[in-house]
C-alpha cells in the first residue's frame, strides 16, 4: 500500500489510565495492562517521526457519560462484572492520557462514547477536512476499539493500515486472532519501523 503521511491519520485509540495504568480501572479489576503500558512508553517514538513525515495525530478517548449509557450497554457491562462508569468515566483521572504521552500542537483530539472511534463522532468529517484517505490505527484494545476503528474505516472507503507492534491488549487470547483476522479482512498489517522506513525513503525520493 502506497499511502503517502501526507494523506495520513495516525488515530490513536484510548491510551488512557483506565487501560494504560497499574493504578486504573481494568489493573483494579484485575486485568494485565502490563502491554498497554509498554506501548505508552513507547508510543511517543512513533508519533513524532510520523508527525514530522507529514502525518496528522488524531487522539481519540474513550468517556463514560451516565446520560449515554443505554440499557443494553449496561447489561453487558454488567454481565462482564462492572459498571458501565467504572472505566475512564468522564472528567476522571482514568480517562486522561497516560502518563507520558504528551499532544503536540496541531494534533486533533476527539471523544467518543462508543467502541468504533467513528459511531457519535466527527471523525468522518475531520479527515475529509485534511484531506486524509489513510489511517493508521494504534493504542487499546487490539480486540474491541482497535478492532471496532478498523472496521469502521475500511467500511468507509479509508486504506487502512496496522502496525502491530503499535496495538495493546489485556486479553491475548482475544487480542492475537483479532489482529489476524483484521489483516485478512480489513486492513494492511505491518510494523512500525516499516512503516517509518517508508515514509523516509519517500522524503528522500522527493
Amino acid at each position: 500500500m502506497k499511502c503517502p503521511p501526507q494523506r495520513t491519520a495516525v488515530l490513536v485509540i484510548d491510551m488512557q489510565n483506565d487501560f494504560c495504568s497499574p493504578a486504573g480501572a481494568m489493573a483494579t479489576l484485575g486485568a494485565d495492562v502490563g502491554v498497554n503500558a509498554d506501548l505508552a512508553r513507547r508510543l511517543p517514538g512513533f508519533l513524532d517521526p510520523a508527525r514530522a513525515a507529514g502525518c496528522l495525530v488524531v487522539w481519540v478517548r474513550q468517556a463514560a457519560h451516565d446520560q449515554l449509557v443505554s440499557p443494553a450497554r449496561r447489561a453487558r457491562a454488567e454481565a462482564m462484572g462492572r459498571s458501565p462508569l467504572s472505566v475512564c468515566a468522564a472528567g476522571s483521572w482514568g480517562a486522561e492520557l497516560a502518563d507520558g504521552l504528551r499532544p503536540a500542537p496541531g494534533d486533533c483530539h476527539l471523544e467518543k462514547t462508543r467502541y468504533s472511534a467513528f459511531v457519535g463522532t466527527p471523525l468522518h468529517n475531520l479527515l475529509r477536512a485534511h484531506e486524509r484517505d489513510h489511517v493508521v490505527v494504534v493504542g487499546t484494545a487490539a480486540n474491541v476499539c482497535v478492532d471496532s476503528t478498523v472496521r469502521e474505516a475500511y467500511m468507509a472507503d479509508l486504506a487502512v493500515t496496522l502496525p502491530t507492534d503499535m496495538v495493546g491488549w489485556t486479553r491475548p487470547d482475544l487480542a492475537e486472532p483479532a489482529i489476524r483476522n483484521l489483516g485478512f479482512y480489513f486492513c494492511e498489517t505491518t510494523t512500525s519501523a516499516e512503516l517509518l522506513s517508508g515514509w523516509s525513503a519517500e522524503a528522500r525520493a522527493t
